[in-house]
């Protein structure tokens, strides 16, 4: 494929980025390595040869093209055998810097955009990379098909990670990541930089839509609101106490910003919620009051979202160790309210990092309960999130007789199951053999007979 270069977009410290237009007068963006001055003057005074820095050019854009999600910029095309190394991605629409600064002016809801960075840096963190410079301007937002905004990360830290072998460049301000945004680790220990850096990262972002003053790089942050203690956790400056994983960032993010009162319907919905909400464990009897509550006919939906929203994580985790037999009818009650009610987009996210949690200590019934609920949750709601969970749990290392207990309950209750995994397959641009044999063959030889 040929490109034909249609104006400058920019230029970083390792290349310049074109607007280009390909032979089917699609228009997209290349990225071309080219030496900003510093990094130049650098190779001059021989701290790095041209070799090296070409050889992190291509390692990085090969790492950034083996990370299949929508919420990671995708590489089109490359060539980086050429004498000056280029990779072809979308052309974008603009920055999650411009999305700020708007939202300073009080135009705009930053809820997805954040929810995007969130679930692309999910998708980084699981191929064990850490992106290192994360920052509002290396997050894009395009467009899908439907004309609806998301935005994907990218740029991973190429010239931060060079600056890292040197203090030369580290002394005008570009090593160890963008300061205003870098975890102080970073300073001095960049190369070993662990998933918490990117956590700071995210914190710092949050510090520029809910405060947008001025702030000292590599210390603790606040804002006001009910973001305070996230960013106050995402910014600690050591970094085993910041969030440890995405999940629970983005469960307490998702609270935060829909903070919206609960009406309970009784004082004992209240009571069983106040139970979910404390922080110490529930006796036995106190966990047989929760069964009884969720598995009564006569509850209504609110009933039950008023119930399961205090259903976190670490809760599930608490009954599984507690007792499997009651996690596997608490969780079945959870499975199904996630699966038959409908829910905002972003909450979404939040109850599938719950489903999985559910997966990964349920027995075979409940897991193949949980694998269709995921499929009808990411479909009915259009959330690849939701539907890159479903492939990740049903993929071929999946249980044979979970897979087989998943087709005979979709067939049982009537659910169109081909039609679901092929949206699924469609949706997040994997392939049938990406699913367990069972449900490659029952897509592949349903497809066939139609």
């Amino acid at each position: 494929m040929s490109y034909t270069k249609i104006k400058e977009l920019g230029r970083g410290g390792f290349g310049c980025v074109w607007e280009v237009e390909d032979e089917t007068h699609q228009h997209l963006a290349l990225k071309q390595f080219l030496p900003g001055n510093e990094l130049q003057i650098a190779i001059d005074k021989g701290v790095f040869s041209l070799d090296s820095v070409k050889a992190r050019f291509r390692r990085e854009v090969k790492y950034q093209s083996q990370i299949n999600s929508k919420n990671v910029v995708k590489i089109l095309d490359h060539d980086l055998d050429a004498d000056e190394p280029w990779f072809v991605m979308p052309l974008a629409n603009g920055t999650l810097k411009e999305k700020i600064d708007l939202i300073r002016q009080s135009v705009g809801d930053p809820t997805d955009a954040l929810f995007d960075v969130l679930a692309g840096l999910e998708d980084i963190h699981k191929h064990g990379i850490v992106h290192r410079d994360l920052k509002p301007v290396n997050v894009l937002q395009f467009l899908d098909e439907d004309g609806n905004e998301f935005y994907a990360i990218s740029d991973f830290g190429l010239i931060s990670a060079l600056a890292s072998d040197t203090t030369t460049l580290t002394q005008t301000g570009h090593g160890g990541g963008t300061p205003i945004y870098a975890a102080p680790e970073l300073i001095r220990r960049f190369k070993h930089a662990t998933s918490a850096a990117d956590i700071y990262s995210f914190g710092a972002i949050l510090h520029d839509i809910f405060d947008g003053g001025n702030r000292t790089p590599y210390l603790e942050q606040t804002v006001g609101g009910p973001c305070r203690k996230i960013v106050e956790k995402c910014t600690k400056t050591n970094p085993g106490r910041r969030y440890s994983d995405i999940p629970s960032l983005r469960a307490d993010l998702y609270q935060a910003l829909n903070n919206q009162t609960i009406i309970f319907t009784s004082n004992d919905e209240k009571e069983i919620s106040d139970l979910l909400k404390r922080d110490t464990p529930l006796t036995d009897n106190e966990w047989d009051r929760v069964y009884a509550y969720a598995e009564d006919s006569n509850r209504t939906a609110v009933n039950l979202r008023n119930i399961f929203t205090a259903f976190s994580a670490a809760r599930i985790v608490e009954l599984a160790d507690s007792s499997s037999e009651l996690l596997n009818a608490i969780g079945s009650e959870f499975s199904s309210f996630v699966r038959d009610q409908s829910h905002d987009f972003d909450y979404c996210d939040v109850l599938a990092d719950r489903i999985e949690v559910l997966f990964n200590r349920a027995g075979v019934a409940l897991q193949a309960h949980c694998l269709i609920t995921l499929a009808e949750l990411g479909v009915s709601h259009n959330r690849w999130f939701v539907e890159r969970k479903f492939a990740k749990l049903a993929s071929p290392n999946l249980p044979a007789n979970v897979a087989e207990r998943m087709l005979m309950d979709a067939e049982a209750e009537k659910i169109d199951l081909q039609a679901l995994v092929r949206q699924i397959i469609d949706g997040i641009n994997i392939k049938s053999h990406d699913l367990h044999s069972l449900l490659d063959l029952k897509v592949t030889s349903d497809a066939s007979s139609d």
